[in-house]
């Protein structure tokens, strides 16, 4: 049996280092997997523009592929899902989003709320900050992360002093950086995406370099290694939610990050990309067909064995079931500080989450 499946990343335009490091991840399951199935990869690439990702699908789906790994933001992912509906296609989607969606052709494997605006935001709470600031994107994943947020950290005592969005892509925030240092804001939460986290975080720190290194002044819930590069020093003390981290990585992704990451090194995007096309590869040989509601139920039966752990999608909510971290930026790497002792199945929703102040201490292990 050969398996098509479409990859459709962004490896060009405003988030490009996080497409490329999801596509490696991609291609380096592909390669690990060739003793089991073959799979044939066909890439897509919309440059960052959301109408493309709309027509990559239809044309994938249109011409026999019935599975597609891929979309990097939640904007991509909705626009995708309507032709995933009409076509009778299925979306194995490797990135953290905001939660508040559960469609029956979408799986979704990054991290969902719980699995990072709660840990971060109640390690916020329990450092005894007071002020907070909150910047991000101007779409759909910033606006939802940073209304959680607010309602956490407000619901600790906590004072959100000011709250931005800046366009998708764009670099012009002297107004934020400005906002933030008249405020005296202790901690800032950025939902920022590609170039204007870079740039937003360079300029900080050259306007406040007191913040630089002291652990916790910026965090974020997407923040990964795909452009920890690029940030540099600018990055030190930055503490970052999320399902994975590179110094977790094994052999087999550290491989795939080496191979076909320009980067070299590995993510959370790397890595949950990889676990996607294993789970899905795995199912689809265990069903015997790639058509995709036999391929769900084999992914859903039981834990798949992947190259980040032993993941469980539920049958229901079509969320896998993740362990969060905690990890501070330090000298261009992040060190894991805390991590739940077992993965926690994802709560979209957070219909599961106790709505009494945010604990002052973080519900994840602190990792000496």
């Amino acid at each position: 049996m050969v398996l098509r499946l479409g990859l459709v990343f962004s490896t060009s335009g405003s988030y490009a280092a996080l497409g490329q490091s999801a596509l490696a991840g991609a291609l380096g399951a592909i390669d690990t997997l060739r003793d089991v199935v073959e799979i044939e990869p066909v890439i897509r690439d919309p440059g960052g523009d959301v109408a493309r990702y709309e027509a990559a699908a239809s044309e994938l789906l249109g011409g026999g592929v019935r599975h597609i790994v891929g979309a990097i933001t939640s904007w991509s992912r909705k626009d995708m899902i309507p032709v995933l509906e009409r076509k009778d296609g299925l979306l194995w989607y490797p990135c953290p989003y905001e939660g508040f969606e559960c469609n029956d052709h979408v799986v979704y494997l990054g991290a969902a709320p719980n699995h990072h605006v709660v840990p971060a935001t109640d390690w916020i709470a329990a450092q005894g900050v007071q002020r907070v600031y909150l910047v991000g994107s101007n779409y759909v994943w910033g606006w939802e992360t940073l209304r959680l947020a607010r309602d956490r950290l407000q619901s600790a005592g906590i004072e959100v002093v000011g709250e931005r969005y800046v366009p998708l892509g764009s670099t012009d925030h002297a107004h934020v950086v400005d906002e933030i240092c008249a405020t005296g804001a202790e901690c800032v939460c950025n939902s920022l995406i590609g170039p204007s986290n870079t740039s937003f975080l360079h300029d900080l720190m050259a306007r406040d370099p007191a913040r630089r290194g002291r652990p916790g002044h910026m965090v974020s819930f997407n923040q990964t290694e795909a452009d920890l590069d690029e940030l540099g020093p600018a990055a030190d003390g930055l503490l970052s939610a999320g399902s994975f981290f590179e110094e977790d990585a094994g052999a087999v992704l550290l491989q795939a990050a080496r191979t076909y990451a320009p980067s070299g090194r590995a993510s959370a995007f790397l890595a949950s990309a990889h676990a996607a096309v294993e789970i899905f590869a795995h199912a689809a040989v265990s069903a015997g067909t790639d058509a995709p509601r036999e391929v769900f139920a084999a992914a859903s039966k039981g834990p798949v064995r992947t190259a980040m752990g032993d993941l469980r999608i539920d049958p229901v909510m079509r969320h896998a079931t993740l362990a969060p971290r905690l990890a501070l930026a330090e000298g261009g790497r992040f060190r894991v500080i805390g991590r739940a002792a077992a993965a926690i199945p994802a709560d979209p929703y957070l219909a599961r989450q106790d709505t009494s102040p945010a604990p002052r201490r973080p519900d994840l292990r602190v990792v000496k």
